[in-house]
């Protein structure tokens, strides 16, 4: 009987010595939806660069950083600090992830935070963003996010020239404002320089709200002050099925306004009038529309 306890005590420990062998693994770092194993971890990451003249171009922070066999090195609340030739700061990007590539550029994922030396702030959702620290460029060539204050774009890549407060939002782009309007255009620019907000491109644009379309070969918005021009040949279509032609159509939206205004011809048309007149205020909340200027009309 003491021989069978001491053969069953030996197995169990040598279950028990098996077990510890085989669960030991690698180090590993939870990062959203993976594991991955990794070379090295640091904690409270700093990077400086410099360049030949040993001035500073950027620093680099993390609150964790991992070096991997075949991956990019992950950056874990990454901040990035860039400066000009003078030791100026020009921007600071920061976010929840990042890649420090082989390049010594940064690919920012997800939700970025950027702010200029000016003050100016950029808020981007991005699959990637890529930072040139040389450059001090920011670009992606896939879909992101911009979100202003009162209005959210959808743009198929980005261009940010931080040093000098512009943005182009490329490729097709979905504008939402804050008062539920919808603006369809293309290769939107944004100037924020000299303390502005100016949104402009010179394609085709689509308006749409408060039961009207609008089509119009362009579009400029005063962003600080609420008012939107729609460019060149602007055609209103008005949810009775009436038509308006005209061109240069202001959007006052102001003060929670929705006001049309041009001082260009303007030809209105619907089932039982046909107007032709030089100027127009519509109101689209009291639905009025004042014509101005020579107005001729024909009653049907």
């Amino acid at each position: 009987m003491t021989l069978i306890i001491v053969f069953v005590g030996i197995v169990w420990l040598f279950i028990f010595l098996a077990s510890l062998l085989f669960t030991a693994d690698k180090p590993k770092v939870m990062v959203p939806n993976q594991s991955i194993n990794y070379i090295e971890k640091i904690d409270n990451f700093a990077l400086q660069d410099f360049d030949e003249k040993q001035r500073i171009l950027h620093v680099i922070k993390a609150k964790q950083y991992f070096n991997f066999y075949n991956d990019p090195d992950l950056l874990l609340a990454p901040k990035v600090i860039t400066y000009d030739e003078n030791g100026a700061e020009i921007y600071t990007m920061t976010s929840k992830r990042a890649q420090y590539l082989d390049t010594g550029e940064v690919k920012f994922t997800g939700e970025v935070d950027i702010r200029s030396k000016t003050g100016v702030a950029y808020k981007i959702n991005a699959k990637e963003l890529l930072a040139n620290t040389k450059t001090h460029d920011l670009i992606s060539h896939q879909e992101v996010i911009y979100f202003d204050e009162k209005t959210t774009v959808a743009a198929e890549g980005v261009h940010i020239k931080v040093a000098e407060d512009k943005m182009q939002l490329k490729g097709k782009n979905r504008i939402k404002q804050e008062g539920g309007q919808r603006i369809f255009t293309q290769d939107l620019f944004i100037d924020q320089s000299n303390q502005q907000k100016h949104y402009y491109s010179k394609h085709k644009t689509t308006y749409l709200a408060t039961g009207n379309k609008i089509d119009a070969q362009g579009i400029d918005i005063d962003m600080k002050k609420g008012l939107t021009t729609l460019l060149g040949k602007v055609h209103i279509l008005q949810k009775s099925g009436a038509s308006i032609d005209t061109k240069s159509l202001t959007i006052d939206q102001s003060n929670g306004n929705e006001i049309y205004s041009t001082k260009e011809k303007v030809h209105y048309q619907s089932k039982a009038l046909d107007i032709h007149s030089v100027g127009m205020h519509y109101n689209v909340k009291a639905q009025k529309i004042k014509l101005t200027g020579g107005v001729v009309g024909r009653y049907e």
